[in-house]
């Protein structure tokens, strides 16, 4: 017989003070942009890593002299970087985080980009 089982992961999250905080002080974190030209997107948060979602669990292996791996999409209710934290999680990469405002909310308060 079948049957479904249920657990829970709890993500990380940074707000978009945090984040820069990070990105102007001495960190070392990995910043993954997971929308690339998705959906019409032309920017990503400056300095970001642009890796599309379903690859960056594949790539793990890149982030591992990283002391943080922070992840981002659109915006606070795009699922691709909690999939891809999740995903990462579960082979228990640590450090993982999200920034959930994605880069809907950094331009929204003028905050510096790039052109993908």
């Amino acid at each position: 017989m079948s049957y479904k089982i249920n657990f829970n992961i709890e993500l990380d999250c940074l707000d978009r003070d945090e984040l820069l905080e990070r990105i102007n002080g001495q960190f070392n974190f990995v910043l993954i942009d997971t929308i690339g030209k998705y959906d019409g997107n032309r920017f990503k948060i400056k300095g970001a890593t642009t890796i599309s979602y379903p690859e960056v669990v594949d790539r793990r292996k890149e982030f591992e002299l990283f002391d943080e791996i922070i992840i981002y999409c659109k915006h606070k209710d795009c699922m691709a970087s909690k999939k891809v934290a999740i995903g990462l999680k579960m082979l228990n990469i640590p450090n993982v985080k999200i920034y959930e405002g994605g880069i809907d909310e950094w331009i929204a308060n003028n905050l510096p980009v790039e052109q993908e």
